[in-house]
């Protein structure tokens, strides 16, 4: 009788240690890394996935996704050591835009690594950093060990040649409680997540002003005094524009972008990506025009992109990067100075209906009061129907680009008075994983004058982008 009820408890506690390992081994996994980052090289836009592998060595898929009109040809692709030459580059054939191809690459040990993307007119470095695998943590070995025991003690204690010996089917049975008591305290003091090992590294910079507003987005107030570049303080980043030959308007040109420390004058080459880019770049023409692009790293501290400018005069620059580590969010400014016929600021529409690629755009900014969050609010239509197959751009529905009044009282990208921001929409997808037909914001303006905001989204793999004018209200005078 004794024994039967020795094994029946054994059986208890068996079950128990079934249902606890499970969960033990569950909380060990870690997710795999994935890198997503957006590159403008000179003859093509790709967006890159890249998944580290999970062991700090291996295969490490990238996906390769084009976006927008692509000349004829390539791009190839290899995984490197810092600054070493491609050996044995992967090539990708051209493909449609939004036709993903998947390659191979191999990394053999943890570490820093590069990703070498060569379109035939310039080699982009992506900096990586391949972490290797976290130490099986002591719990679980506990649970592991805890099981093992009781198991075995359960097993042996219910073979006919013990269940008739009622001492040793105790001890045995003894030897499984005290193995699941180790597993189940082990579980209920084990952490309740592990952390995940960091899988990438370097890219975007930082931002030098305070935010002036806005839902999931980034401002910069306007600095104190003017300067092209405006260096900011407290070791923040650097950005000077040069360009290998006089920009001229209706002309492609590559302009590259040096930065350094204002602390230190030593290269930043510690940018982390955020939001899908080392470095989200607004280039604000003096016709109103805006390009929002990502430079591809060249060397350290090195970034370079094509751009062809509309028309002569001064463009101003917005460099948003985040530093890794403690560096934070910021946004360096300068100026590219282009030749040939300059023209006038083209005056855009304020809130209202306008017709931009194919869709009629209804845009609303009620009430916008200085110091005060306003919303933005832009619904999509087209042929009388609403839009909902607006695919999400660098993670997120929408942008919003805002350039504040300068020192003339009109928006002026090279004014250092003119604030700028940059707000995001990050409401969920819809069940197609697209969005619209409304995409929102919501931005704090922080003083009262003409701002020029840039409504951006993506469609058919193209970024479509919305220009609006709005005058901001000063904030009511507080009674004494």
């Amino acid at each position: 009788m004794i024994a039967q009820r020795t094994a029946a408890l054994l059986v208890l506690l068996g079950a128990l240690a079934a249902l606890v390992a499970p969960a033990a081994f569950a909380h060990e996994s870690t997710p795999t890394g994935v890198t997503r980052l957006e590159l403008d090289l000179p003859t093509r836009e790709l967006q890159l996935t890249i998944t580290a592998p999970p062991e700090g060595e291996g295969r490490m898929p990238v996906v390769v996704l084009p976006r927008g009109d692509a000349p004829p040809g390539e791009v190839t692709l290899a995984a490197v050591r810092p600054g070493a030459a491609p050996v044995d580059p992967v090539a990708v054939p051209v493909a449609p835009a939004g036709q993903p191809r998947e390659v191979a690459l191999t990394v053999d040990a943890p570490g820093a690594w590069e990703i070498a993307v060569a379109d035939g007119a310039t080699l982009a470095r992506v900096p990586l950093t391949i972490a290797a695998p976290e130490p099986t943590p002591g719990w679980v070995w506990a649970v592991r060990i805890g099981a093992l025991l009781g198991v075995v003690g359960l097993v042996a204690a219910l073979t006919p040649s013990v269940r008739d010996r009622p001492r040793l089917a105790l001890g045995l049975g003894a030897v499984a409680l005290v193995g699941v008591t180790i597993a189940v305290t082990a579980v209920a003091t084990a952490p309740s997540t592990t952390a995940a090992a960091p899988t990438q590294t370097a890219a975007p910079a930082p931002v030098t002003a305070p935010p002036a507003g806005g839902h999931a987005g980034h401002g910069g107030a306007a600095p104190s005094t003017p300067a092209a570049p405006m260096p900011p303080t407290g070791g923040g980043v650097v950005v000077t524009a040069s360009t290998a030959t006089p920009a001229s308007a209706g002309a492609p040109v590559d302009l590259a972008l040096d930065l350094t420390d204002s602390s230190t004058g030593a290269v930043v080459d510690d940018l982390a990506v955020h939001d899908d880019a080392l470095i989200h770049l607004a280039i604000i023409g003096p016709d109103g025009s805006l390009d929002h692009v990502h430079p591809v790293r060249t060397a350290p501290g090195h970034y370079v992109v094509r751009l062809t400018p509309a028309t002569g005069g001064r463009y101003g620059v917005f460099a948003e990067m985040e530093r890794a580590g403690d560096g934070g969010h910021q946004v360096a400014r300068t100026a590219l100075e282009v030749t040939g016929a300059p023209a006038a600021a083209a005056p855009a529409p304020g809130p209202g209906v306008r017709e931009v690629a194919g869709m009629q755009v209804d845009v609303a900014v009620p009430a916008a009061v200085a110091g005060r969050p306003t919303a933005v609010t832009a619904t999509f239509g087209a042929g009388g129907r609403q839009v909902t197959d607006l695919q999400g751009w660098l993670g997120m529905a929408g942008h919003l680009m805002v350039l504040g009044p300068g020192l003339s009282g009109t928006p002026d990208p090279v004014d250092p008075a003119s604030a700028f921001g940059h707000v995001h929409d990050m409401g969920p997808a819809g069940p197609a994983g697209t969005y619209g037909p409304r995409i929102a914001f919501e931005h704090t303006f922080p003083r009262a004058g003409r701002y020029r905001l840039w409504v951006q989204v993506q469609r058919d793999w193209r970024v479509v982008t919305v220009p609006v004018t709005v005058d901001v209200t000063p904030a009511p005078a507080t009674a004494p």
